[in-house]
C-alpha cells in the first residue's frame, strides 16, 4: 500500500496547495526589504554542503547565499537587490554566480570541484542602498571519491517479457551510505540476456536495464563498476527472469489511502484527499483499460467511480465516523481479475457547521465567457443559525444579497447563492481543512465552488476570516504596513505593459486588512477592505480591485501570503478592460505578476514614486507604441523639479504634462499630425513611474481618424535617452 508521498496533488488553489508548493512560497517571501530606519546588522548564510566531491557538480540549491535580516530571531528572508563579494581563492572549478534576473534567483556557488582539500574564503554582501552584511567564513571541504569505499544497491523490476521494450526497467545505485557517487564511472555487466544492455538512467550513479530481451529464461547477472582509469569501485549480482512472449502477466491492484477523511465532506474523482486504486502488471506497465472495481466494507455514503481508465476513485460523502476495513478487487475488460487488497479507511467526525460561522472572502476566477475576463469577488457573513448576507461582484457590478438568497445545508455544508439581478448562481461547499488547521488558533474553514449561468462557469474559492479580539491579537498585526511591489518579469514585447504596481496592506489586531493599490496602468490609488485567514503555515488575504482609468477599467486579482514578520509573496493578475473607449492592441490585456514580493521593511511610498522623478530622470524621450503612431520618439523631455520641459518633434504639437509626485502618476496630452489617411489626432495618456526609477510606463488613447466616437489605444513609455 502506498502512502501520501506517492501522490501527486493536482489542485493549484492555495486551499489545496501541496506542502512542497508551500515550502517554495515560504522560500520566496520577503524578497524586497529596504530598511527606512536605523541601519541594522545583516549577516549571510550559505547552505553549501560540506560533502563536496571532485568531479561532482554543485547543485544551485546547495550553494545558495542567503541574507538574513535581524528581526526578533533570525529568519530565512532575504533582501534584494544585493551583490556578493568573495575574499580569498575559491577551490579550483568553483565560481560565484551573482543574483539572476528572477526575484527568487539568489547568488550561489556553482561549478565542479577539480581538486580535493579544504579551502576557506570570506563572503560579504552589499545591498543596493550601500548597507553591507557581516563578513562570514565559508569552508569548502572537498574529497576525492576515489579514496572512499562504495557498495551497489539494486531495485526495480527483475521480471521481463521476451521481445518487449523495457526502457528504464531496473536501477542500480553505487553509493556510500546515504550519499550517491556523483563522479563519472564505467559499468560492466556479464550474463545479461541477449537484446538488453545496462545504460545510464540520466543521473550520476543510476543505471538501468534497457532494450528488449530476445530469449526467455533465468539469468544471473554480475555488475561491476570502475573508475575511468579502470580501478574497481564495487560489484554485485542480480537474478533476472525473462518470460516467453505468450506469457500472460499478472495484474496487480494497488490501493492508496492518503490519510483520514471527514464525515459529511464530499469526495470526487481525481481528488487527492480520498482513497483511490490503480492496476499495473508485474512488469510495471500501468493499465489504461476501464476497470470494474468491486469494493466491500467502504464507509457508508462512499462508492467507487472507475470511469477513469486504469483507475478507481472513492467518491461520495461518508455518513458515519469510525475506522473501516475495506476490501478492493478489480476486473479488466478481458475478464482478468486482480489480487484482493484490504485498506483501512478512517473517517473523522463532522465539524458542526454552527462552528463555521464567520466572514468568508473569495475570489472568482477569470472567464472570458462568464465575466469578460475580469473575475469577481464573493464576500458573505454566515451566522451560527445558517443565515447569511453579502455581495457578489460580477462583470464589474456589485450585487448584494440577503438571507433569502442564501441556502446552507447544515449537514453537508453545501451552499447555494442566487444574487438578485446578477444572472448567475453560486454553488459551493464549506469544508474544514484539517491540514491547514493543524496548530492554528481556530479551525480553518474554506469555501470552494463555482459561479455559473446556463452556458459557462468559473471557479470561486476563499476562506473564513480568523476571528480575533483585543485580548487575542493577531500575530500578523502591526502598526507598520506591508508594502509590496509586483513586477512582471517576463521579457515583454514592444507595446506590452510589463510594468509594475505597488500594494500597501494594513493589518489590524483583529485581523481586518485594508489594501491600497497603485496599478500598472497609472490608475489613481484605490483602497478596499478584506479579511485575514490564518493557518498553521501563515496567513492569506484575497485581492480584488476594480480600477477606473482613462480607457475604461482594469481589474487586479489574486492572493497574498504573509508571515508574522510581515514578509509577503503571492501572485496577481492584471487585466485592462477598455470597455468605454475601445480596446488595447492585442496581446497587452492580461499580465500575470508571479513575482509579488514585499515586507514591512520596505519604506512606505507615495505610489511607485519611491524617489523623486527628477532624481533619476533628467532627460528623456516619450514613445507611443501602438497603431498608427510615428516610429520615432514623439517628444524630447527635460525633467526639472517635477516639471517637464517638452521639445516636440515635427510629428507632434501641443504637448501638456502633469506629474503628481505624491501619487507618482503622470497625465498629459498631445496632438499627432495629419497623414494621408487620417486627420490630426488628439492623444491623452496616463502613466506611473517604474519601480526601478528609470522611466514611466502606462497607456494612451487617441480618436480614430474615421469615427470620432471610436478610440484606439497603445502603450506609453518614457525612458532615458
Amino acid at each position: 500500500m502506498k502512502t501520501t508521498a506517492d501522490l501527486t496533488r493536482q489542485s493549484a488553489a492555495f486551499f489545496h496547495l501541496p506542502s512542497v508548493c508551500l515550502f517554495f512560497i515560504v522560500l520566496l517571501l520577503g524578497a524586497l526589504t529596504i530598511n527606512a530606519q536605523a541601519v541594522p546588522f545583516y549577516r549571510l548564510q550559505t547552505s553549501l554542503s560540506t560533502g563536496l566531491k571532485v568531479g561532482a557538480e554543485i547543485p544551485s540549491w546547495e550553494g545558495l547565499i542567503i541574507v538574513l535580516r535581524p528581526s526578533p530571531g533570525d529568519s530565512f528572508w532575504y533582501r534584494l537587490p544585493h551583490t556578493v563579494q568573495v575574499t580569498g581563492e575559491l577551490p579550483p572549478g568553483i565560481r560565484l554566480v551573482q543574483k539572476g534576473l528572477g526575484f527568487h534567483d539568489l547568488a550561489h556557488f556553482a561549478g565542479t570541484p577539480t581538486q580535493a582539500g579544504q579551502f576557506i574564503v570570506q563572503v560579504q554582501a552589499t545591498m543596493a542602498d550601500g548597507v553591507t552584511t557581516t563578513q562570514e567564513t565559508v569552508t569548502f571541504s572537498i574529497t576525492d571519491p576515489r579514496d572512499e569505499s562504495y557498495t551497489v544497491e539494486t531495485w526495480g523490476l527483475t521480471r521481463f517479457r521476451q521481445g518487449v521494450q523495457v526502457g528504464n526497467a531496473g536501477a542500480f545505485l553505487v553509493g556510500q551510505w546515504q550519499s550517491l557517487l556523483k563522479a563519472p564511472v564505467q559499468v560492466q555487466a556479464t550474463g545479461l540476456p541477449a537484446g538488453v544492455t545496462i545504460a545510464s538512467s540520466g543521473s550520476s550513479s543510476y543505471y538501468s536495464i534497457q532494450g528488449a530481451p530476445e530469449v526467455a529464461g533465468k539469468f544471473s547477472v554480475k555488475l561491476a563498476f570502475f573508475w575511468p582509469d579502470g580501478a574497481p569501485i564495487a560489484e554485485t549480482s542480480v537474478d533476472l527472469e525473462v518470460f516467453s512472449v505468450d506469457y500472460k502477466p499478472k495484474q496487480i491492484l494497488t490501493v492508496v489511502v492518503p490519510g483520514p477523511i471527514r464525515k459529511n465532506e464530499a469526495y470526487s474523482a481525481y481528488g487527492y484527499r480520498a482513497p483511490f486504486v490503480y492496476v499495473e502488471d508485474e512488469f510495471g506497465v500501468r493499465s489504461s483499460e476501464p476497470l470494474a472495481v468491486a469494493a466491500t466494507g467502504l464507509p457508508p455514503g462512499l462508492s467507487i467511480d472507475s470511469q477513469a481508465p486504469g483507475s478507481g476513485f472513492v467518491i461520495g460523502r461518508p455518513t458515519e465516523a469510525g475506522t473501516f476495513a475495506a476490501t478492493f478487487r478489480a476486473t479488466l475488460p478481458d475478464g482478468t481479475t486482480t489480487n484482493e487488497m484490504e485498506a483501512s479507511i478512517e473517517v473523522l467526525p463532522a465539524i458542526p457547521f454552527a462552528d463555521a460561522a464567520g466572514t468568508y472572502d473569495c475570489v472568482v476566477q477569470r472567464s472570458e465567457s462568464l465575466n469578460g475576463n475580469n473575475g469577481g469577488r464573493l464576500r458573505f457573513t454566515l451566522t451560527r443559525g445558517g443565515q447569511s448576507t453579502g455581495f457578489l461582484i460580477h462583470k464589474l457590478v456589485r450585487y448584494p444579497f440577503s438571507a433569502s438568497a442564501f441556502k446552507l445545508d447544515p449537514v453537508t455544508g453545501d451552499v447555494t447563492i442566487i444574487p438578485p439581478g446578477a444572472g448567475v448562481a453560486v454553488r459551493g461547499s464549506i469544508a474544514l481543512s484539517d491540514e491547514f488547521s493543524a496548530d492554528s488558533p481556530q479551525p480553518y474553514f474554506t469555501f470552494a465552488g463555482e459561479v455559473s449561468n446556463a452556458s459557462s462557469s468559473a471557479a470561486v474559492n476563499g476562506a473564513r476570516a480568523t476571528v480575533r479580539s483585543a485580548a487575542d491579537v493577531s500575530p500578523y498585526a502591526s502598526d507598520k504596513k506591508i508594502n509590496l511591489v509586483f513586477v512582471n518579469e517576463s521579457n515583454a514585447t514592444a507595446g506590452q505593459p510589463s510594468g509594475a504596481g505597488f500594494l500597501a496592506a494594513s493589518i489590524s489586531g483583529v485581523g481586518n486588512v485594508t489594501l491600497t493599490v497603485w496599478a500598472p496602468d497609472g490608475s489613481a490609488p484605490v483602497s478596499l477592505s478584506t479579511t485575514l485567514s490564518e493557518t498553521s503555515y501563515g496567513a492569506t488575504f484575497p485581492v480584488y480591485f476594480i480600477l477606473p482609468n482613462s480607457s475604461g477599467a482594469s481589474t487586479l486579482a489574486g492572493q497574498i501570503f504573509v508571515n508574522p514578520d510581515g514578509d509577503a509573496a503571492g501572485e496577481l493578475t492584471w487585466y485592462q478592460s477598455a470597455t468605454h473607449r475601445g480596446g488595447f492592441p492585442e496581446g497587452i490585456l492580461l499580465v500575470d505578476y508571479t513575482g509579488v514580493i514585499g515586507s514591512r521593511y520596505v519604506p512606505e511610498a507615495a505610489g511607485l514614486n519611491l524617489l523623486g522623478l527628477e532624481e533619476s530622470i533628467t532627460t528623456a524621450q516619450l514613445d507611443l507604441i501602438g497603431e498608427n503612431v510615428p516610429t520615432e520618439p514623439e517628444v524630447a523631455l527635460t525633467v526639472q523639479r517635477t516639471a517637464f520641459k517638452a521639445a516636440p518633434s515635427p510629428q507632434v504639437s501641443g504637448v501638456k504634462m502633469t506629474f503628481d509626485k505624491k501619487s507618482g502618476i503622470l497625465t498629459g496630452s498631445l496632438t499627432l499630425p495629419a497623414t494621408k489617411t487620417s486627420r490630426a489626432r488628439a492623444v491623452s495618456f496616463r502613466g506611473v513611474r517604474s519601480p526601478k526609477g528609470t522611466g514611466i510606463m502606462g497607456h494612451f488613447t487617441t480618436s480614430s481618424g474615421t469615427k470620432s466616437t471610436r478610440r484606439v489605444a497603445g502603450a506609453l513609455k518614457i525612458g532615458p535617452r
